[in-house]
């Protein structure tokens, strides 16, 4: 039987700002990297249920939002687990045991274990927790200064292990860096192409945002399809017949209006 990874204490925090890991083999667990190194396969976290549980009805899924005062978050129950969302309401102080989750980049907890607490195992918890991560917080420091001085190399290794730190942190730092690279990647990359595309709007001339103006008040004024001929015919004296085709194709471009039939055009 394989044996079940122990839980760790945390903050909702932890949870929130950690990576997501999905792992690439089958039979290997998803986990968790927070950003001082811990890698968390499964969570405990003592908080106020802020919202009733809901249960759909066919009975095969179930959720609550929990909040400890470091953030909020949903913990979730499929199939059998929904029976654990019957154990609460909304106000309860509750442990939570469940594994971390995430679905369309918003962090979850999906529920293993869940109990109502006395407000003494919330102080307890906080104690605890903050324990934990302090004692880490020395180890990882020192695996910090390794990695950066040394890399993954075989004397980092033997560093690590005469300083009491294991190789596995190190690993998990290795990890955490090529996640946050990724990840700072894509938000440079996502940020270029907002920036081309303010750029290519600066790029029109303010002849063309009147042109395009002028054409949607006139669209807007006889309030039916007008034809290319006769909108043309109609702004030819204040802009150039280039001048007003540009601002036809720009406002179709950005959706203000539409083409009900070819040489016509509408604003939507």
């Amino acid at each position: 039987m394989k044996k079940r990874l122990p839980a760790s204490r945390v903050y909702i925090k932890d949870i929130l700002e950690g990576y997501y890991v999905k792992s690439e083999g089958d039979f290997e667990p998803n986990y968790l990297i927070t950003k001082d190194a811990r890698k968390v396969y499964r969570v405990k976290v003592v908080a106020t249920v802020v919202r009733e549980p809901v249960i759909s009805d066919d009975e095969t899924y179930g959720k609550l939002q929990i909040d400890d005062g470091t953030g909020t978050i949903w913990v979730l129950g499929f199939r059998d687990d929904t029976r654990f969302i019957r154990l609460v309401k909304k106000g309860d102080l509750v442990q939570i045991i469940g594994k971390v989750a995430e679905w369309r980049d918003d962090k979850q907890i999906l529920v293993e274990g869940i109990a109502t607490v006395h407000p003494n195992i919330w102080i307890l918890h906080r104690f605890e927790t903050l324990k934990e991560k302090v004692e880490h917080a020395k180890k990882a420091q020192i695996a910090f200064e390794i990695y950066d001085k040394y890399g993954i190399t075989a004397k980092a290794k033997v560093i690590a292990k005469n300083k009491g730190v294991s190789e596995d942190m190190l690993l998990t730092i290795d990890e955490l860096y090529t996640i946050m690279l990724e990840q700072r990647n894509l938000e440079e990359e996502l940020f270029e192409e907002e920036v081309e595309e303010l750029e290519e709007k600066a790029e029109e001339s303010p002849e063309l945002e009147k042109a395009k103006k002028a054409v949607l008040d006139l669209l807007n004024e006889k309030k039916k399809a007008l034809s290319h001929k006769f909108i043309v015919k109609k702004l030819s004296k204040e802009f150039d017949e280039e001048l007003i085709e540009e601002a036809i194709t720009k406002l179709l471009a950005e959706g203000e209006i539409y083409e009900p039939e070819i040489g016509y055009y509408e604003p939507l």
